[in-house]
């Protein structure tokens, strides 16, 4: 069956690149997950959360006082003027930094703005929560919100065809359409030729 080979070649193919890739965006290294690299913000309310262990946040070169609501993890809410901003991650592992812009108009190429997923605040516990090994994972489905039937539509897979929602989806939030990482084109070629 050709259909099937094809899902179980892409879910091996998600599974292995997340075991090769996790030491590299682990705790560990540090990773910012929001705001994302060259998003526009509209307005001036933002939230930044990162991922590591031994690290320092600063934005625009100000260190932020952040909480760190699971082991690893951490996330804080600013005001910020309109404008570009950048947001820098140092550990002893890694340096990462990320630019936005906010205010009510874009800048250059910015044609959509950033959108939260989902549009209105949740808890991170909602998707999130600790393993009894002290590991903050993600524990939820995409399916206890999103019904089966849109998805139907707009995908030519079932659900369980498709290896991780994550391959496509940004579950923090995007400035793509449905919350893409990348072109649909694209996203499908991940799988097929």
């Amino acid at each position: 069956m050709p259909g099937r080979s094809a899902a179980f070649t892409c879910r091996s193919l998600a599974v292995a690149l997340l075991l090769i890739l996790s030491p590299a965006i682990g705790a560990a290294s540090g990773l910012i997950v929001k705001p994302p690299d060259g998003s526009w913000i509209p307005g001036d309310a933002v939230e930044i959360i990162a991922r590591c262990t031994d690290c320092r946040l600063l934005l625009d070169g100000k260190a932020l006082e952040a909480e760190e609501p699971f082991p690893g993890v951490f996330r804080v809410a600013v005001t910020v003027p309109a404008g570009e901003h950048v947001v820098r991650l140092d550990s002893q592992e890694v340096t990462q930094e990320v630019t936005f812009r906010a205010g009510a108009s874009p800048s250059g190429d910015q044609r959509r703005p950033y959108t939260d997923h989902p549009p209105v605040a949740t808890a991170c516990t909602h998707c999130h929560s600790v393993s009894r090994r002290g590991r903050f994972r993600f524990s939820g489905g995409c399916d206890t919100c999103h019904a089966r039937e849109p998805f139907i539509r707009t995908h030519s897979h079932e659900p369980h065809e498709i290896a991780s929602c994550g391959m496509c989806h940004d579950a923090h939030g995007s400035s793509s359409a449905s919350l893409l990482l990348m072109a649909k084109e694209r996203a499908c070629k991940q799988c097929h030729n």
